[in-house]
């Protein structure tokens, strides 16, 4: 196990300056302003909970406001993880079961099928649900209302960085109160205040974030992006379309480690069949199930969504690879304990499959070769342009969807909407949106605005109201083209920066980043 935990953490620490993909960016970003004393939604507006800000905010305040910091405590929070299921395998069955789901999880928390090699919210959730279903098992052991409070306070953090862990935190409070008000033996008064504690602990988080986005005026803001807009958001997949893109997500999450997806789908016969699982099978099972469903609520079914169920997973494994040993018992073989190496060789195999991506590929080529054209390592150009061709007090604007930008230029945004995927969508908010986003960067006038002139940064309808890029055309004779990031191939991106730029490179031919300064 810890041979399997040495070799992810190396990948890692090889790939600690791979460039921040949006979601970082986000993330990144707001944590950035959270230090500096501004809350989440007043200069970064989305859907999300802010509790991976805080977390952000928390990791860069420990090791610095950049790629390799987010990245290092990324590392030590997947591997803090992984540990936390070497517990838990053991309490639940012994050793073996505890270090198969370890070092599935570690794995696959990494896989680049997963995109798990990004700081995304869903790697936080696991780790505070993993956290959380620890502190539960020790009240089980125990029935303190200590560990009962940290459980669900742990729950309720792993909801605060993403709205989809709710269905893993009301699994848990379910199934203690389930087993308090059939199993337990106090009087009925103690076993209802044991619930209220769980929930009470569970809400805290949130009420705790709501109390202080309304001491800072934001809670208004808060209130429509993680509610009236999520809502909307939410259902922008019909129901009837939900298997076909479950089953494009899955099978390309799969791709990296299908062997341990196998092994943990053979999980689910040993937890039916080993004796061991008596007393605690449904409420296991339960937990397996919370954290599928966790991965569903809007339909979109992305690839990093699936992180959240990897302690499920991984713990499944480890069922199966105890149950298989437990199985075949005392039974002489030549193989000797099959069931052992046979599970260690697909670790082997998956770490193999990852080998080029963690060992070989230079960043760039890998961000190619996951994210397409997307322009992660240009936006670290970009920034390094604004960065040192403007003051630090300057705004800044994105016309696009790359909100990395403005943290590594260490620069506000002139505006919330630092994604523009919302204004693109169909759904009644949208054109709202584009004429608050107009009437931010008119009041604030940025010095410099970057366009992305891209698809992956705008996704575009047919139905998509053209407003923001109408008034875009109007606008950008206030500004000077002063740079550009053109990726032409894979293999070939083109910068150019500084005077005289238009004529030696007057238009983007593929995937660009254009840079105006204003007049």
């Amino acid at each position: 196990m810890v041979g399997v935990l040495a070799v992810v953490a190396l990948a890692r620490l090889r790939l600690l300056n791979f460039p921040l993909e949006r979601d970082e960016g986000e993330y990144a970003y707001a944590g950035q302003l959270i230090l500096q004393g501004i809350p989440p939604y007043e200069l970064a507006y989305n859907m999300k909970f802010p509790g991976t800000y805080l977390a952000y905010a928390a990791v860069m305040g420990l090791f610095g406001q950049s790629p390799a910091g987010i990245h290092l405590g990324l590392l030590l929070m997947t591997t803090a993880t992984a540990l936390m299921l070497f517990w838990l395998g053991k309490k639940l069955l012994d050793e073996l079961a505890g270090a198969a789901a370890a070092t599935c999880y570690a794995v696959l928390a990494a896989c680049p099928s997963m995109l798990g090699l990004a700081g995304h919210a869903t790697h936080f959730c696991a780790f505070f649900a993993t956290a959380g279903l620890c502190a539960m098992w020790r009240c089980r052991e125990r029935a303190g209302w200590r560990w009962l409070a940290a459980g669900g306070a742990l729950f309720g953090a792993a909801v605060l960085m993403k709205q989809h862990a709710v269905l893993i935190a009301a699994w848990a409070g379910l199934a203690y109160a389930g087993g308090q008000f059939f199993r337990a033996r106090e009087g009925f008064s103690r076993r209802l205040a044991a619930v209220a504690v769980y929930g009470a602990a569970m809400l805290a988080p949130l009420g705790l974030c709501c109390g202080w986005l309304a001491a800072a005026g934001v809670f208004g803001r808060f209130k429509f992006w993680t509610i009236d807009y999520a809502r909307e958001y939410a259902s922008g997949v019909p129901l009837a379309y939900a298997p076909l893109y479950f089953w494009h997500g899955f099978s390309w999450v799969i791709t990296d480690g299908i062997l341990l997806w196998l092994v943990a789908l053979g999980g689910l016969a040993a937890v039916a069949a080993d004796a061991r699982w008596k007393g605690s099978r449904g409420w296991f099972l339960g937990f397996v199930a919370a954290s599928a469903l966790a991965v569903c609520p809007d339909f979109y079914f992305r690839k990093h969504y699936f992180l959240i169920a990897l302690p499920a997973v991984a713990l499944l494994a480890g069922a199966a690879v105890s149950g298989l040993r437990r199985w075949w018992g005392g039974r002489r073989s030549a193989l000797g304990d099959w069931p052992a190496w046979s599970y260690a060789l697909f670790v082997a195999v998956s770490v193999a499959g990852c080998a080029g991506a963690w060992f070989q590929l230079p960043l760039t080529a890998l961000a190619r070769q996951l994210y397409g054209a997307d322009p992660l390592p240009e936006a670290e150009v970009v920034a390094k342009f604004i960065r040192e061709n403007s003051a630090p007090g300057d705004r800044v604007a994105i016309l696009g969807s790359e909100p990395e930008i403005y943290f590594l230029a260490h620069r506000h945004s002139a505006t919330g909407y630092i994604y523009t995927y919302a204004l693109m969508e169909p759904q009644p908010f949208a054109l709202k949106m584009q004429r608050e986003m107009i009437a931010d960067l008119e009041a604030q006038a940025p010095a410099y605005v970057v366009f992305a002139d891209n698809i992956m940064s705008w996704n575009r309808h047919p139905e998509s109201d053209p407003a923001l890029f109408n008034w875009w055309e109007r606008y950008q004779t206030n500004y000077t083209l002063t740079g550009m990031t053109d990726i032409i191939s894979p293999t070939n991106t083109i910068i150019v920066l500084g005077t005289n730029f238009t004529a030696r490179y007057p238009v983007a031919h593929g995937s660009a980043l254009e840079i105006y300064r204003r007049k």
